[in-house]
């Protein structure tokens, strides 16, 4: 079966770069390394990390999933990170082999998914939008790369 994936870890550079005190939403805690699924959309790199006890719908869960957990596990489009580096990952990981084969089998789907997420957020940077439209982005970490995002069309 063809690789249609990768999966990384961020490096101890990215963290250096973006420490949590100045960038609070993004996920890090010491000796936990997160997995994080890269999409390329528009020459920009995304890292969108997998997560476990996902409470919200920002997101794609995985249906196939024997994880044990108090919620879902998926992939979380809240705490997605843009990389400017190649130096901001780390090395190559694997997950579950259940996860792992869904997530090739819906990538297409959690890729444009993903897209409307960050346009919908680009839109409501640019142009506003009501209470619900700003609680959806209250907690995301895509407000850290505002400079990059909101001088890009992604379609």
């Amino acid at each position: 079966m063809a690789k249609l994936i990768e999966l990384r870890k961020l490096s101890k550079e990215f963290y250096k770069a973006y420490p949590h005190s100045e960038y609070p939403e993004m996920e890090a805690k010491e000796n936990r390394p997160y997995v994080v699924l890269l999409v390329q959309i528009n020459k920009i790199q995304f890292a969108i990390p997998l997560r476990t006890n996902i409470r919200h719908s920002y997101c794609y869960k995985f249906k196939t999933s024997d994880r044990e957990t108090k919620s879902s596990t998926g992939i979380d489009f809240s705490k997605a990170v843009v990389i400017s580096k190649d130096s901001y990952l780390g090395e190559k990981t694997d997950i579950n082999d259940k996860e792992y084969l869904e997530l090739q089998e819906k990538t297409f789907f959690i890729i444009k998914k993903f897209k409307k997420y960050v346009s919908d957020y680009i839109s409501f940077k640019k142009n506003g939008g009501n209470e619900h439209i700003a609680k959806r982005y209250l907690f995301s970490t895509l407000k850290y790369f505002d400079g990059i995002l909101l001088n890009t069309l992604i379609c």
